[in-house]
């Protein structure tokens, strides 16, 4: 359940509903999104990379999971950064490894939880991209899209729960209408102070030392590239103005909607799936600052219709409104004859609305439960994240979302159910990192350890013991441990830390994940070669998938008679192989120049399937190679890669351990040279010497030749 962007979905006659990922990849629209930041209380790293994660990207990926995976290796590095934060106390029980490269940011909280469920997609606007020559524009601009919603990135809030959320688009200041080679009026944001003002408190729930870049480029363009002027009034034109909740200016929810000035004498339904125990917790203050006509609160229920609160709760809220029940086809699981045969969908959706039959109509839609806790001001209680939205004009119909319930239910809960039953609180924040490159693990302590811990693998085998841990930086672990340590961040993401308070998991982070081996391993030369002369991102996908997919081993050829058949003429011998290396050149050059260096640094230094170092590696390696083809294939590496450095001085001093390595991969050449049947030919060892330095030497074209 989620407010639409444009108009009420078909279908439930009265509540607008929306698949969530179709909404958010409606919002996306086509466009290339370059930052993307997450954050969620509960995490499952494995769901999020194989089912959220392809929202983001406008192209078909396979139904299997290993051939998904490769793709979306390949498919984020058309991300300059993406970052996902979520409380390190609420990792899903039955979580799944990551295994993809982007930043996971473990944070936590003094008070309360981190429970902001929001979206942040930095895209590009390419309207009229075909006219902006014409009109002498750029063809493109900036837009953030902002999403905030009730959904965890699990399994359970993107497929299964009765969520709500809701999404809204800032433009670029001076966006422009290429189409019709007009600048539309400036994009004023009613809620970018509150966005501001919320980013800043999720940045602060990290380490200080955190490397946020992410959450900085979304922050730089709010400041930089949207109006700053600020709204005076609550509404204009009749229509209350979207605004951000999260707590702020030292506001509980109901102390921040009064400030608004709400209209009073509004119906309010609430819909929370979690109370304060033993009592109607903020709801008393909701109704002393809105004064509702009416209140209607939704039962949760468990599959046996057992009432998921106390019998003392229930009479509470009773007492100060209408408890009641969301419609059938809301939390149905379908509408054929087998759905009605399956249990209700769990409502883990948080809305509050406020309505009239002459026509207003405003919801509050994301994060915050009907506690104490989810209303707090941020300095006490938990981040949350929520949009007040108008949707009067939609007009959908003023009726009651939710029906009465006209009986008591018989059966209670003995006490209520609070959102982090279940999980594995840490005794301490603690972080754990592991550099590829370095091939080195450390830990971080976010707060001094009452004595020393042990890092084991998922089954309890002991990696590394730290006796007396400190605190405020990344320290390094024994380097013994870490050679294991790498061969277990190859299937899994999750460490065991064990204490005398406890035991729990930590989801590792993985840093220089281009150095880490690829989930694709057998390409061949010739396969990488070609994969780089490919032009688009579906011929690669559809590439790997083949190869991926065993088709050689069905008998079906892996490529076309007519492509990288080697004959007896020069060209075809080599001409397949300068075009590569070319491509590869524009490839990691144009990255370079928008940005996406991390696309870049996997190409070029990386050990991914279709990197240069993977390359040079199965050339030298690979018995049957032919000498003359690998020996133009490291001619062809030291050229570009003195190319590239003339051209991105400051990527190469940037990395330079990586680049090292590369350089002496290249020197290698020597090996390529003495694999040459030189003996053979009369003259040759003269003929190479001359051949090298003439294929290596820059040349300047003639400008005056025609």
């Amino acid at each position: 359940m989620t407010p639409p962007r444009t108009s009420p979905a078909k279908g439930t006659g009265r509540i607008p509903a929306a698949v969530l990922s179709q909404q958010l990849a409606d919002a996306i629209a086509g466009r290339r999104v370059r930052t993307a930041v997450f954050t969620t209380f509960s995490f499952d790293p494995g769901f999020f990379e194989l089912h959220i994660l392809p929202v983001l990207f406008d192209q078909s990926f396979s139904q299997s999971d290993k051939i998904r995976r490769i793709h979306l290796e390949d498919a984020l590095r058309s991300l300059d950064e993406m970052a996902v934060y979520y409380d390190r106390n609420a990792l899903a029980q039955d979580a799944e490894p990551a295994q993809l490269d982007y930043r996971r940011i473990d944070v936590g909280r003094s008070t309360g939880y981190f429970h902001p469920k929001i979206v942040l997609l930095l895209v590009d606007d390419p309207t009229g991209a075909e006219a902006g020559d014409e009109t002498g524009f750029p063809t493109h601009f900036p837009s953030l899209l902002v999403g905030l919603f009730s959904a965890n990135l699990t399994r359970s809030g993107w497929w299964e729960n009765v969520e709500c959320g809701h999404i809204e688009e800032i433009k670029d200041r001076d966006w422009r209408d290429v189409r019709i080679g007009e600048r539309s009026r400036p994009h004023r944001c009613p809620f970018r102070r509150d966005l501001m003002a919320l980013l800043r408190r999720v940045r602060d729930s990290a380490d200080p030392g955190e490397d946020q870049v992410a959450l900085r480029k979304i922050r730089r363009f709010l400041r930089d590239r949207t109006v700053r002027r600020r709204f005076t009034r609550a509404r204009s034109k009749g229509r209350y103005h979207t605004r951000i909740f999260f707590g702020q200016d030292r506001l509980s929810l109901a102390g921040w909607l009064s400030e608004l000035r709400l209209y009073t004498e509004l119906n309010l339904e609430v819909i929370s799936p979690f109370f304060d125990s033993g009592g109607p917790g903020p709801l008393v203050d909701l109704i002393d600052a809105l004064e509702p006509r009416a209140v209607r609160v939704f039962l949760p229920r468990d599959l046996d219709g057992i009432a998921q609160v106390t019998e003392g709760t229930y009479r509470e809220i009773a007492d100060l409104g209408d408890w009641a029940d969301l419609p059938g086809e809301i939390i149905s699981r379908g509408r054929d004859r087998t759905a009605g045969q399956l249990p209700p969908r769990r409502v883990h959706a948080k809305v509050y609305r406020l309505w009239s039959r002459q026509g207003d109509d405003l919801l509050l839609v994301g994060s915050p439960n009907l506690t104490r806790a989810g209303h707090a001001r941020v300095d006490a209680g938990n981040l949350e994240a929520a949009f007040l939205v108008d949707i009067a004009h939609l007009r959908l119909p003023r009726r009651w979302w939710l029906e009465r319930s006209e009986d008591p239910p018989g059966t209670f809960v003995a006490q209520d159910p609070d959102e982090n039953e279940g999980l594995q609180p840490a005794p301490f924040a603690l972080s754990l990192r592991f550099d590829w490159a370095e091939g080195e693990l450390a830990y971080r302590l976010g707060e001094a350890a009452p004595g020393g811990f042990t890092i084991c693998d998922t089954t309890g085998g002991v990696l590394a013991e730290v006796p007396k841990p400190r605190r405020g930086r990344w320290m390094p672990c024994a380097p013994d441990s870490c050679e294991r340590i790498r061969e277990i961040l190859l299937s899994t993401s999750f460490l065991l830390v064990q204490h005398a308070k406890g035991s729990w998991r930590v989801l590792v982070r993985e840093e220089n994940m281009s150095r880490r081996p690829s989930l694709l391993t057998q390409l061949t030369p010739e396969e990488i070669l070609e994969y780089w002369s490919l032009l688009t991102a579906e011929q690669r996908a559809a590439l790997i998938e083949r190869l991926t997919e065993g088709a050689a081993d069905q008998g079906i050829p892996l490529f076309p008679p007519d492509r990288l058949v080697v004959r007896h003429t020069i060209f075809d011998r080599f001409a397949g192989i300068y075009h590569a290396f070319g491509c590869m050149k524009r490839y990691v050059s144009t990255a370079i120049d928008e940005g996406r260096e991390r696309a870049a640094e996997a190409r070029l230094l990386g050990a991914k399937y279709d990197s240069l170092p993977s390359l040079l590696e199965k050339s030298l390696t690979r018995e049957g190679e032919d000498p003359i083809l690998r020996y133009v294939t490291f001619l062809c590496a030291r050229q570009v890669r003195r190319e590239l450095q003339k051209l991105h001085a400051a990527f190469f001093r940037k990395r330079r351990k990586q680049t090292a390595q590369l350089d002496a991969l290249i020197d290698r050449l020597d090996e390529a040279r003495a694999m040459l049947p030189l003996d053979e030919i009369e003259g040759g060892s003269e003929f190479i010497q001359w051949y090298e330095e003439t294929f290596l030497r820059p040349v300047a074209l003639d400008e005056e030749i025609s």
